[in-house]
């Protein structure tokens, strides 16, 4: 992953939970430079069919250190090519 400095970053994530039911999964940053700025940050990444595809949708649930920390608008590109991922994945 890419942050808006430009330098590569790292996260190690666990899985919390696997849901086949819903086609859902979460997870949890326990390691990494995401912590840096965020005291906590889950992803949780659910995927619907629609058509001959599927729509993933992406929550991002996190803590700022503090007020000043932005948004992570950064990890929005990285949302967009797992999905286009994981769409494949599940069409085929």
């Amino acid at each position: 992953m890419i942050h808006a400095d430009g330098k590569p970053k790292v996260a190690k994530e666990l899985f919390e939970a696997i849901d086949d039911e819903n086609n859902s999964i979460t997870l949890r940053v326990v390691e990494g430079d995401l912590l840096e700025h965020y005291k906590s940050f889950k992803i949780i990444i659910q995927a619907s069919p629609k058509g001959e595809g599927c729509s993933v949708h992406w929550t991002f649930e996190y803590e700022k250190v503090h007020g000043d920390v932005e948004d992570p608008h950064t990890l929005l590109q990285l949302a967009v090519d797992l999905s286009a991922d994981i769409g494949s994945h599940l069409s085929s």
